[in-house]
């Protein structure tokens, strides 16, 4: 009787600490009015609890007024409900933080250095939809590759 009354005593402070969820509701428009340039993509997996986590949605580009090619990976974090939560606060991942580098190529496939190929830092909450963008730092960058890994 005793471990029945000590596994709901902890159910409920498991409950109690996780009531108030650190999460993101969206609203947005139904009816779309832009014209998205959705490239193809390969995806290598090396993290599969990167993957878990964080649900890779689409890969488009642009062009900005000045010519530059500009790339724009939209991804969202999965990771919710009472559980999740429950664990994330456990591990003190809440927001869960992730790295992410850019790397442009000009038209021969010759990696173009820029100060722009540096890891940065990027904080999603559960449930948040979000874009990783970086514009191309010369005129022929005509492809790149965007990398994800969990901040230490």
């Amino acid at each position: 009787m005793k471990i029945y009354a000590s596994l709901a005593a902890l159910g409920i402070l498991l409950l109690a600490g996780t009531g108030c969820q650190n999460t993101v509701n969206t609203v947005e428009t139904e009816d779309k009015n832009m014209t998205v340039n959705t490239v193809k993509d390969n995806r290598y997996v090396t993290d599969s609890f990167l993957r878990d986590r964080l649900r890779l949605v689409g890969v488009n580009t642009s062009e900005t007024p000045e010519g530059l090619m500009r790339a724009q990976l939209t991804a969202v974090n999965v990771r919710t409900g009472v559980f999740a939560q429950a664990w994330s606060s456990m591990t003190n991942d809440n927001p869960y933080r992730v790295l992410y580098k850019f790397t442009w190529f000009d038209g021969n496939g010759m990696e173009v250095e820029s100060i722009l190929s540096s890891w940065h830092e990027r904080r999603i909450i559960p449930g948040e939809t979000v874009q990783f963008q970086s514009v191309a730092p010369r005129k022929d960058c005509k492809d790149f590759r965007i990398e994800l890994k969990e901040a230490p």
